[in-house]
């Protein structure tokens, strides 16, 4: 691969177009997610009935043992923990990444409810990798 004062030889056009092809075939792939702070959010849908809040919070992959639920304000409920990454069973060593969707890390979502809440008769429970709270309205401030 060579310069002279006309450019370059044919060498290094050969490279320099391999260089754009794997630029171009980059910008078409989402390798990582990367985000902002050290903690993530999860996929939440918060629904309602004129007696009860129904709170669903996706946590797929996460220990029951690392979920803590807590009742702030008698108007928040905060939900946070921490993922480990997933990783093939069996497998050790190091891997390489494709495609890196998948959040890990310490993660926390803080639902505002518009009404105040019932903390004392809030249920929670964890199945198949989705995490429902159960939040009774109350009548009174």
């Amino acid at each position: 691969m060579s310069f002279d004062k006309f450019g370059q030889d044919a060498e290094f056009e050969e490279w320099s177009q391999k260089i754009r092809d794997i630029m171009d075939e980059m910008e078409k792939r989402d390798f990582v997610h990367f985000r902002d702070s050290g903690t993530w959010q999860p996929a939440t849908n918060v629904y309602e009935t004129r007696e009860t809040y129904f709170i669903c919070v996706e946590l797929a992959g996460v220990p029951r043992q690392q979920i803590e639920v807590e009742c702030l304000e008698r108007r928040r409920i905060l939900i946070r923990g921490s993922r480990t990454q997933p990783r093939p069973e069996g497998v050790e060593g190091p891997l390489s990444i494709h495609a890196m969707e998948v959040d890990e890390g310490p993660f926390w979502r803080e639902i505002d409810l518009s009404e105040p809440i019932d903390a004392d008769r809030m249920e929670a429970t964890y199945s198949e990798g989705y995490l429902w709270i159960t939040v009774p309205r109350t009548t009174t401030e």
